[in-house]
């Protein structure tokens, strides 16, 4: 028999969260989660034990550990500092400017979740537009953008990337996600500034600048060594889907390893406790209530045949359209339960691709683009909605057209 409950209270929850400024009190997401995994308990929606078993524990040390290192990486300014070394690279030509701003930011997102790449890009779109004489509005939509198309082509560039390769079977998912994601990305990337190349002129004035606000203390180097610990690992897990001798370790390990390193560089071990615990949080309770939800028999009856989910149309419309209303982990969530067991890997690729571009087709498709707005909004700056749905729609086109078109020409 159906249950109603579990799927009512997640909607409750859905509708909590996203008109949550219009209540009469105060009321974080994850408070709201929390309530509705509480409430799903305390009715016996799901037992203590189902609902303890249906916690990704990897998922949790996974954000943890990036949180951690993200903390460092704030506090040092040394991400900021390798995007300004990297940009000096290339020609004053403003078009190679703005490229390697693009690339720098999704090259980053590939290692680090897209959010923690948004909130340190935001202090750098304002040092380019200061110094370029440029508005800062089209900058934060490439950052935005960046953000998202790069953290397409890592299992660790987003929360839903790391859950699609764990609980969908990958065996070599660096491996996979390079073979499958990076040229496409890559070029994805090329477009994107061509894209905000010609919707957004002022950008054509651009200048390649240095700057001087990173810290080169301690926090600098430590952050340092844990960022490349992480590259390095990464680096590794790729060779160990590829050299039979190189042993494999779980997709956690890697920001695990960098937080480690970093926080045992820095002399301040405030580090370690130095996190996101409302997003760990949120989270936790987010896997609870799923659980409850799809355990309830909800879903399922508005399914179509498992033979039809791995078509890839009825991926990329679940995934691109739904997850503007459930979200993109939730969304995933269910999908793979819905996939069941070893479903194929360009499958799964459809997934990663659709679920991440959700977050380029419209602003509240993605934390980091409400990450980006919210961080711009207190140093006094607007975000441009027109011109994001703009930029948006065309590079959400574009890169599903280069992932369909690279998938065909390898044999997908």
């Amino acid at each position: 028999m159906v249950s109603l409950f579990p799927a009512l209270m997640l909607f409750l929850v859905l509708l909590a969260i996203f008109f949550r400024k219009m209540l009469p009190f105060k009321l974080a997401p994850w408070q709201a989660m929390a309530a509705g995994a509480l409430a799903v308990l305390l009715l016996r929606q799901i037992s203590p034990s189902d609902a303890f078993a249906s916690i990704e524990w990897g998922v949790m040390v996974f954000l943890y550990s990036t949180f951690v290192l993200a903390s460092i990486l704030q506090e040092s300014g040394y991400l900021q500092h390798l995007g300004y070394k990297f940009m000096r690279r290339f020609y004053q030509h403003p078009f190679l400017v703005l490229l390697a701003f693009i690339f720098s930011a999704g090259v980053a997102s590939a290692f680090l979740l897209n959010d923690t790449v948004a909130i340190l890009g935001v202090p750098v779109c304002i040092e380019l537009s200061r110094k370029s004489n440029v508005p800062v509005a089209p900058l934060l939509v490439a950052l935005a953008l960046a953000v998202t198309v790069g953290g397409i082509t890592s299992p660790i560039g987003s929360p839903h990337n790391y859950i699609i390769a764990v609980q969908g079977g990958m065996a070599s998912p660096f491996a996979d996600f390079t073979y499958y994601l990076l040229v496409p990305t890559l070029l994805s990337l090329v477009a994107l500034a061509a894209i905000c190349w010609m919707l957004f002129p002022d950008i054509r004035r651009l200048k390649r600048i240095s700057s001087d606000f990173w810290k080169r203390g301690t926090e600098y180097y430590a952050a340092r060594a844990g960022f490349m610990t992480v590259v390095g690992l990464s680096t590794l897990r790729v060779l160990a889907g590829i050299v039979p001798w190189i042993p494999s370790f779980p997709l956690y390990a890697i920001p695990l390893a960098g937080a480690l390193v970093a926080v045992i560089s820095s002399p301040k071990w405030k580090y370690a406790l130095d996190t996101d615990w409302e997003t760990l949080a949120f989270f936790l309770a987010m896997f609870v209530l799923m659980s409850s939800v799809w355990n309830s028999g909800f879903f399922q009856q508005f399914l179509p045949p498992q033979e039809q989910l791995s078509d890839p149309g009825v991926i990329l419309f679940s995934s691109l359209v739904l997850s503007q209303f459930l979200s993109n982990v939730p969304l995933v969530i269910i999908y793979l339960k819905a996939l069941g067991v070893s479903p194929a890997i360009h499958t799964l690729i459809l997934l990663v691709a659709g679920s991440t571009l959700a977050g380029a087709l419209t602003l509240i498709g993605a934390a980091s683009n409400i990450i980006i707005m919210q961080a711009a909004e207190k140093k006094g700056h607007g975000f441009p909605f027109m011109q994001f749905t703009l930029a948006g729609i065309a590079i959400t086109v574009v890169s599903l057209a280069l992932i369909l078109g690279w998938l065909a020409l390898v044999g997908g």
